[in-house]
């Protein structure tokens, strides 16, 4: 299970780039190709040293989190996130038999 929502928002790293612009630094996000279990922490800290030499400074969970989850490839996050690829899917299948 995904520990917390930024996995999903660094699943997508162009997207982030993307966001971030001139001084983002894709190199500081976890490579692992399934996020699900990255601690916390871990993703915490690697947006950080992604984000903060941005204009938009530092990733912050209320400043940021809400604009980037709007831009996000549904199809690059569950690729890289499991749980988001199966919570997908279920909703999928409620909804088509609702």
């Amino acid at each position: 299970m995904t520990q917390c929502m930024e996995a999903w928002i660094v699943a997508d790293p162009d997207k982030l780039e993307e966001f971030y612009g001139n001084g983002f630094r894709k190199s500081a996000l976890p490579r692992r190709q399934v996020l699900d279990d990255e601690l916390k922490n871990d993703l915490y800290s690697a947006l950080d040293a992604a984000t903060r030499d941005t204009k938009k400074g530092s990733y912050g969970k209320v400043t940021h989190a809400s604009e980037i989850l709007k831009r996000l490839r549904p199809e690059m996050v569950s690729a890289r996130c499991v749980s988001f690829r199966e919570l997908t899917q279920w909703l999928n299948t409620t909804i088509s038999r609702a």
